[in-house]
This record gives C-alpha cells, structure tokens and sequence, in this order.
C-alpha cells in the first residue's frame, strides 16, 4: 500500500462515521425504546373534555381513549391493547398512528355484551419495541 492512499481510507471511514452519527441524532426521538412519558386515558368526546384515568359509561355509549407519548415518536404506530373483565391477559385490538406530537386515539361504540357491572375494562397502547402506556380503566354499565 502507498502512503497516500491510506490517509483517505482513514478520511472516508471518518465522514462515514459523521454522517451515520448526524443520522443517529436525527432519529433519536425515534431510537428511544422507553419513553419518559406515555399516559393514556378514557374522555366522554373525541376532542378535549374530561380524560382520566377511570371512566364509566352506559352500554351503547362511544368510549374514547387518548394517548400520549413523550418524546413523540412520530410517524410509527401503536397497537391498542384491552383486558376483558374476568380475563387473564392483554389482547391485542386496533392499530392506530401517533402523530407528529405524540398523540394517539380510538374510540368504539359498546354493546350490552361489553356491560360488567363490577369489573372495568383495562385499555393501555403499545408502542412495538418502544414501550407502552398506562392502564386506563373503563367500565362499562347496565344503566338499569
């Protein structure tokens, strides 16, 4: 090998290596699997209003449900995941986007085959290799 040849290698393998960690430093919001914040909640109308933690609703009622991730993450998708009254384990239900400010939402009409007057529904969002949210809990009544 000549001598000036391998200063350039060493130069190329540098700028490559620069221009990966600019990449790395641009997704990063991207890159974190645990998020600092990830709250989810149960609200009575699809935008603003009341959103807790707990929420009670009537069967035939629409139930909304809100997430929220810090940092956004942005462009990917989270799955909604739900725990039946009476279940053992989370399920997997819909697949929703996060937006550019990390929110998330979905919402369903409940039927009288959802109602439980003394167990809630449990809902939390999952972000695959991410992380996931909190439990919210939904209960879902007679109303007689």
């Amino acid at each position: 090998m000549s001598t000036p040849a391998m200063p350039r290698r060493v130069l190329r393998a540098a700028v490559a290596l620069v221009a990966i960690g600019s990449m790395l430093v641009v997704a990063a919001p991207a890159l974190g699997h645990e998020p600092r914040s990830f709250d989810s909640c149960a609200a009575y109308r699809r935008h603003g209003g009341y959103c807790d933690d707990t929420a009670s609703y009537l069967y035939g009622d629409r139930v909304f449900l809100r997430a929220r991730v810090e940092p956004p993450h942005g462009r990917l998708e989270a799955n909604v995941l739900y725990l039946r009254p009476g279940a053992e384990r989370f399920r997997r239900g819909a697949t929703v986007p996060i937006s550019d400010a990390g929110r998330m939402r979905w919402s369903f009409r409940s039927r009288r085959a959802d109602a439980n007057q003394t167990e809630p529904w449990l809902f939390r969002f999952r972000i695959a290799d991410h992380g996931r949210s909190d439990v919210a809990e939904v209960y879902i009544l007679f109303g007689e």
